[in-house]
Formats: C-alpha cells, structure tokens, sequence
C-alpha cells in the first residue's frame, strides 16, 4: 500500500511539475516560466561599452517537452528549421528530454529587439565577471580575452538569426594563450546553412522583446564531439566545445543592428543534472509564479 501510494504521489509531483514548467515562447510578450535576473545596467550584471542601454534581462532552464511558439516572429534565414523543428544539420535538437536555456530581453526606452547578439559561454565559470560600478573598466566578459581552450560563443543575426559558433581554440590572451579560435559559420556552402542546435524569437523592435533558446544537450551532441559531431565548415578545423557543467558563467553582446549601442553584461546559469529540472520545476516555479 505504501509503496502505491509513493509511486503515485510520485506520479503526480512530476504531472504537477510539467504543468507548472510551462514556459512562455512568443518572442518576449510574456514572461511566464522565467527568472527576472535585472536590469543590463546593474551592478553585478553590467559588464562594458554602453552604460545608457537598457533592458530586462531573463533566463529559464527547462527540460524540452512538446513546447510550441505561441507568438512573435521568428529571427531566422531561409534555411533555418522553422520553430523548433529539427534540420538537416541540427539532428536531434529541440527532441523531448533535452535541456534547454533561454535567455531573455525586454527592452527599455528606445533600444530595439531588432539586434545583434553574441553569447560567450565561459564553462569553468571563472573567466568572466562583471564590472564593480556602472562605467567602470574592470568589467571582464570577452571571449578571446577571458574565455579559455573550449568556451565558445553563438552569435545572432538580427535578420538571420542563429549564423555562427566560434570556439576558442586556445586560452584567452588574458589566460595564458592568444585567445585563437575555430569559426562554424552559418553563411551558405558552409555545411550548416544557419541550421543551428539555437533558436530566435523576436515581439515587436523599440519596447519590444526577444528570446533565445540554447539546446543544451543537443549542443553538446553536435559540437562537442558527441556521434553527431559536426566536422565540415569550420575556418580553422573542427574544434569540439567543452563539456557544459552545472555552473556558467554568460556574456551577452547587445546592440542595435548596426552594432550602435553596443552594451555587454555578464551573469551565471546553473544548468541542473539530468532529471533534475522538472522537479525544479516543481519546487522553485510554484513559488515564481504565487510571487507573480
């Protein structure tokens, strides 16, 4: 009896926990199932360059499940899978149980969701850091800088969307190397064809939002050497990523799109193991959404 009535409780915690995980995807008009993480000119988040552009920034991890777009538009080109369809080059992206992290802008006063934006992902979670007051220049969150043999950034196209992977190759010039690094780029003829394991939702331009979406596991397929390692396309041959741990450290490049008001912020993901999220889900959503 005992043993029933534990196995259904479990039954309906992880039930509850999927409803409650739902995640809000239409481009930023709502932000259901996200962290509100602060604005791009705190202090702790900001990290250079522009110290006027504004937005909210928000993150979510969450296990892939069936999740559609229910809104916005698409940043994406010609042949960039539509919605979390799974393409020639991104085999395996978006498929059920695969852990994903978005990353999240609504923007203030007259900055534009139509942008660009470069994600350096620092894997030790050690290279970056932001700045310690709005304008100071201590901030560290570049890449070849601060990033170490196997980080690796994702930049999106304002009109293209997801277009290039650049890996570090060797440590960044303030680690020790000369911050080289081995490029995937998404332009045509190049064997990917902007088919990325990321994705791009945009609402609206000045005010507007935009989300991102990162496929964790898939990324780690694909990139890092997994059975579906990409080996064609790369400018400085094929570099696998490093391994994604639990703990991350983010910087994001964003500007207008023609790299005007260029602002960088950097700020830490923790990605849980595998499983793990739903029951997050359960314990850490519930309460999100009485807050909200």
């Amino acid at each position: 009896m005992r043993s029933n009535l534990l196995a259904a409780l479990s039954t309906l915690a992880l039930t509850s926990a999927s409803a409650l995980a739902s995640i809000d995807i239409n481009g930023g008009a709502s932000w259901g199932g996200w962290d509100h993480r602060g604005n791009s000119r705190d202090v702790g988040i900001w990290g250079a360059q522009s110290t006027t552009r504004s937005y909210e920034l928000y993150t979510t991890v969450f296990t892939f499940n069936n999740d559609a777009v229910t809104g916005g538009t698409q940043v994406r080109g010609n042949n960039t899978p539509v919605g979390f369809a799974s393409g020639a080059f991104s085999t395996g992206a978006f498929a059920n149980g695969n852990t994903i992290l978005g990353i999240g802008l609504r923007m203030n006063g007259g900055a534009s969701a139509v942008s660009q934006n470069f994600v350096g992902f620092d894997l030790s979670g050690t290279g970056f850091q932001a700045a310690s007051a709005l304008g100071a220049t201590d901030g560290r969150v570049s890449l070849s800088q601060w990033g170490k043999s196997g980080d690796f950034s994702a930049w999106i196209d304002p009109n293209a969307g997801p277009s290039n992977l650049a890996v570090l190759t060797s440590n960044g010039a303030s680690q020790g190397g000369a911050g080289a690094s081995s490029n995937l780029v998404g332009g045509y003829g190049s064997g990917v064809s902007y088919d990325f394991a990321f994705r791009a939702f945009r609402n609206g331009a000045v005010g507007g939002g935009l989300q991102m979406f990162f496929d964790l596991t898939a990324m780690q397929n694909l990139y890092g050497g997994g059975s579906n390692f990409i080996t064609n396309g790369w400018t400085n041959g094929a570099t696998p990523i490093g391994a994604i741990g639990s703990n991350i450290k983010l910087s994001l490049y964003n500007a207008e799109a023609s790299h005007a008001d260029a602002s960088q912020v950097t700020f830490g993901v923790t990605v849980p193991a595998p499983g793990a999220v739903a029951v997050l889900g359960l314990f850490g959503l519930a309460g999100a959404r009485r807050r909200r």
